[in-house]
């Protein structure tokens, strides 16, 4: 769980602020004061995008809800239609992010790109519209839900260009991807397009191949075949048959036009050279991410990436020759070397500029409160340890100036701005306008300190390359174009700024000659056929560095300056600056957000089991919601038995409209048989039951503390418990033990802390380099009424007072740099746990712990977890008051697929080996044992309602005594999707061995063999 929160806060908005509704024709606009404007402007764009859409796409149902927050400093969004369709959109602007540079609105990008996913997966026919008519809007029910992501992903991406006319297949990155693939020749197969996959560009290979490929088929088969293919998949009975409804719309399958437009991909693109400079020189060779060069002097420069086999990561290149070229032309010529070393770890993209004192100032993101996730600048000291800057004051891509004074990015409400940042982050100063129709970017200081080189946006997709003063007054202009232009950075003497460019379809460098008050003519540098980024110049001006778009992923290289052959750049017609389209704003005026009209049910879904006494069933029904910004939500699950035997159900509510803490209420109504009522003369004769009701209510209140690097939470809670017995035939009551015609009540509390710090690098097999750990808590104690005596006695325990529980556990683990696609961990797991006599059960040691994946909303797979796990021995093989479990487990890294089955729904990601080793044992203490026999024991246990009547059936289990049971053995783990093509699950297939306590037990077998999901732990 802990592994899993920071990712889940980061997808959310913040339900503490004060939310305000705009209404429109189709759409609720959901946003805070400050996005006022944004909304407004959003309200109309959706309308706009909504009129468009559905001239290619039948429309969904109902209104749409749009919700607008900027409680994250990086851009996204993402839309689903249960249990309405809603839109979240972060209107945190592109500008960093080079797959959606290329936009004439920001936000209607976003705005345009999830409303096709809304009439994409909301669109149900025949039966399934049956279906939604029955039990309502639960997911089951949507069939293009079922799709995979590269038809999800690439229609959206492909209708976002068409109505817009920017987005990803209007710029160039995702027409690089393909093209660098097909010179590669590793054009991947259509089973290897997963956002799971462990290939670079990792997930993103569904958005890029996933969009050029239905662009593909919609330039061959006219538009009409993709809305054609949508309504044929609507109204499919097998929504995973994915070519049933690409042959009613393409007359050919999905298979067999891939192969064709990858065929074609790969024989219109010659083999890829290794770059397009002269006398270049990789001096990274580990693929994935390297980016942002920055040179310390003309020897040593600095990076941030990583491979996929560590965790993000600020790195040292060392160069060092002995071909006598120079030390800022080190690596090119014979006897050159590279000397790579880890810096730091980083959780954000950002060069790391050093400063005159030998620190490196960076910027990254990091959480204010477990919704808010903003970029500040940082300091590592040369001396060690890291210093913070600024505290939410949302700069990013900072450079520094001789003297110290710092330029860095400054993000406002859907907006960026220049700012000048004093030496010690206290004086924030901002020196540009930034709005919604012009944003800044990429901040370089001259080599004399006078003027800021920047990126500018303009809407209409409009960027150049601005030269500003310290004031922010515009000296010059460079390459003001309807293309993506990035990646500024100045020549050692001031003369030139270089920069990247993608004005003929594909990423180059250019160069300007800088001159103030003036214009100039740029130049072409470099000529590659796949992609070249964020050039930088060495101190001495011989060298120049960059950054090389490969099949396996960026590299940084290096080149003589003396090499390059500077051309002037052509005039290009098509990519000239053009005039944005009118601006239009809703008008409708905002009232107070309301979650009531969102948190009604829209869906139910039927359980059913065995009830009472008989053979007869319950039957129930469970529904579930939430509000737009996840304040309130709730859960219901209700029985009805046909037996007339009584309801049962629960019913929970979480509300997290204070921010911190979550607060959390459940009740639950159960009835069970406890055993047969006999009869006084002859005992064996069963007359009728013996039933409970057990009537339950909890609260808690969970506060969560979220880092980029480290999770933790504490919860503390109470609840009560009142139980009341009766039986069938009523009038047997009297029969009974006096006791239970008493209702009895346990009032208890409860609190559960913890805390991890574990890293997950994109290829790993397993947490790495990090702990966890957990504890909680429970107190209980009866409170009746009227008053019972409590008498004693082992067979009486049921009937005392308080209780006590404790449960602990903490896991540690490392990596280990060995051969595989991914690291070796090494992980130990210890758990520790007491409870009292009248505590509601014992400790159960033995069995296999994993865990549970939702199917749907109520019904999982797996066992879950286990507090004390002893593999190769049964669930509950050792129980007590004590108990504890060590287990040390060594995982290795197999192989790495990254492919599915053709269009079959199921994908494998990875494997992995593991060798494990499991302790455990659970006793009670003398106080509490009945010696019976020299082996055996039996505790006293308070909570199984055993009374002293006869008239009761109740044998009491033997326990083992204190004694250890232990396992070796090896399990294959492997990380697949099955019926799905973008969600993999961890399966594990071991094989255990007892080696301590084999005897202890009847019927434990040598070896023993199980499946279970997900970790052990």
């Amino acid at each position: 769980m802990l592994f899993g929160l920071a990712h889940l806060a980061s997808a959310q908005v913040n339900p503490s602020r004060p939310w305000r509704t705009i209404r429109t024709e189709h759409f609720y606009v959901h946003f805070t004061p400050e996005l006022v404007q944004v909304a407004q402007r959003a309200a109309a764009t959706a309308e706009s995008a909504y009129v468009r859409l559905r001239t290619h796409l039948a429309p969904p149902r109902g209104k749409i809800d749009l919700v607008i927050a900027d409680n994250v400093d990086f851009a996204n969004g993402y839309a689903t239609p249960y249990p309405t369709n809603r839109i979240v959109i972060f209107a945190n602007p592109p500008m960093g992010d080079e797959t959606l540079r290329f936009v004439d609105d920001p936000n209607e990008l976003v705005i345009t790109h999830e409303l096709v996913h809304i009439f994409h997966l909301d669109r149900a026919l025949g039966v399934w519209r049956i279906f939604r008519m029955i039990f309502g809007r639960d997911p089951s029910y949507f069939p293009n839900g079922f799709q995979p992501s590269w038809l999800v992903e690439g229609l959206a991406v492909y209708y976002e260009s068409l109505i817009t006319g920017s987005g990803r297949l209007k710029g160039s990155n995702h027409a690089m991807i393909a093209r660098t693939a097909a010179g590669a020749r590793d054009f991947p197969r259509i089973d290897q397009l997963s956002l799971a996959s462990p290939h670079f560009p990792y997930g993103y290979r569904a958005y890029a191949f996933g969009s050029l490929f239905v662009d593909y088929l919609g330039r061959t088969y006219g538009d009409s075949s993709v809305r054609a293919m949508v309504e044929a998949s609507s109204a499919g009975w097998i929504p995973l048959w994915l070519d049933w409804s690409s042959r009613r719309a393409y007359r050919r399958s999905f298979t067999s036009a891939y192969t064709t437009w990858t065929r074609s991909q790969v024989a219109a693109e010659p083999v890829t050279a290794s770059s397009g400079i002269a006398g270049w020189a990789d001096l990274t060779d580990h693929g994935g991410y390297a980016n942002v060069p920055r040179w310390m002097d003309d020897s040593t420069l600095t990076y941030d990436g990583t491979s996929g086999r560590t965790s993000y990561g600020a790195y040292r290149l060392r160069l060092r020759s002995d071909s006598g070229l120079g030390s800022s032309v080190l690596g090119l010529g014979s006897g050159g070397s590279v000397v790579r070393s880890r810096l730091a770890r980083r959780t954000t993209r950002s060069a790391n500029v050093l400063l005159a004192n030998g620190d490196l100032l960076y910027s990254q993101l990091e959480y204010r409160n477990p919704y808010d996730l903003r970029s500040d600048l940082y300091v590592d000291k040369e001396s060690g340890g890291a210093r913070r800057l600024t505290h939410g004051a949302r700069l990013s891509h900072p450079d520094a100036r001789r003297d110290g004074m710092i330029v860095a990015v400054q993000t406002t409400p859907a907006a960026t701005r220049l700012a000048l940042v004093s030496p010690n982050g206290k004086v924030v100063t901002p020196i540009t306008t930034g709005t919604l129709d012009e944003m800044w970017a990429e901040p370089r200081w001259s080599p004399d300190g006078r003027h800021i080189a920047a990126v500018r946006w303009a809407r209409g997709g409009t960027f150049d390359v601005v030269i500003v003063d310290t004031v922010g007054r515009i000296v010059q202009s460079v390459a003001r174009e309807r293309a993506v232009v990035a990646d500024p950075s100045w020549s050692a003497d001031g003369r030139h700024v270089y920069f990247s460019s993608d004005r003929t379809g594909i990423t180059n460098l250019y160069r300007v000659e800088f001159r103030e008050g003036g214009e100039a003519a740029f130049e072409r540098l470099t000529d590659t056929r796949t992609g070249l980024f964020e050039p930088q110049l060495s101190p001495d001006g011989r060298a120049l560095v960059a950054v090389a778009y490969r099949n396996d992923g960026y590299h940084i290289g290096i080149t003589s300056t003396d090499s390059l052959r500077p051309q002037p750049a052509e005039r290009i017609d098509s990519i000239a600056a053009r005039e944005p389209q009118l601006i239009t704003k809703h008008d409708a005026p905002s009232t107070k957000y309301s979650p009531w009209r969102s948190l009604v049910p829209r869906y139910w879904l039927p359980f059913a089991e065995t009830a009472l006494d008989s053979n007869a069933v319950r039957l129930g029904a469970y529904t579930s919601s939430r509000d737009l910004v996840d304040r309130h939500s709730y859960e219901a699950l209700v029985y009805i038995p046909t037996d007339m035997t009584g309801l049962t159900g629960s019913l929970g509510y979480s509300y997290a409209g204070l921010g911190n803490p979550v607060l959390s209420a459940s009740g639950s109504l159960d009835r069970s048989t406890l055993g047969c009522v006999l009869d006084a003369s002859q005992q064996k004769q069963c007359i009728g039951f013996l039933r409970r009701r057990v009537r339950s209510a909890s609260f808690d209140a969970t506060f969560n503390r979220l880092r980029e690097r480290a999770a933790s939470y504490i919860s503390v809670g109470g609840g009560i418990e009142a139980r009341d017995y009766n039986t069938a035939p009523a009038d047997l009551i009297d029969r009974v033990d006096s006791w239970y015609r008493h209702t009895l009540y346990w009032p208890r509390v409860t609190m559960a802390l913890g805390w991890s710090n574990i890293q997950y690098p994109k290829l790993a097999v397993s947490p790495e380099d990090g702990v966890s750990f957990a504890f909680s808590s429970r107190f209980r104690w009866r409170h009746d009424r009227p008053v019972l005596p409590v008498p004693t006695g082992p067979d009486t325990a049921d009937r005392r007072g308080d209780a006590a529980t404790f449960i602990s556990a903490f896991s540690a683990y490392k990596s280990l740099r060995f051969l595989g696609f991914g690291r070796h961990v090494f992980a130990a797991r210890v758990a520790g746990g007491w409870t009292d006599s009248r505590a509601p059960g014992y400790l159960e040691v033995g069995g296999v712990s994993g865990g549970t994946v939702e199917i749907f909303p109520g019904y999982t797979l797996g066992e879950g977890r286990r507090s004390f796990p002893v593999r190769g021995f049964p669930a509950a093989a050792m129980i007590g008051m004590r108990a504890y479990s060590l287990s040390a487990e060594y995982r290795a890294p197999l192989l790495l697929p990254g492919r599915g089955l053709g269009l079959l729904p199921a994908f494998v990601d990875r494997s992995s080996l593991t060798i494990f080793g499991d302790l455990g044992s659970a006793w009670c203490p003398a106080l509490y044992q009945t010696r019976l026999a020299p082996a055996y024991s039996l505790c006293s246990q308070g909570d199984y309602d055993i009374g002293r009547t006869t008239f009761l059936s109740y044998h009491p289990i033997i326990y083992q005594a204190a004694n250890t049971v232990g396992s070796v053995g090896a399990e294959l783990n492997v990380v697949a999707a099955t019926l799905d093509w973008d969600r993999p699950i961890r399966y594990r297939v071991g094989v255990a061995h007892p080696v301590v306590g084999l005897n202890l037990l009847s019927g434990i077998r040598p070896w023993s063999a199980y499946v279970a999901v997900a970790a052990s732990f």
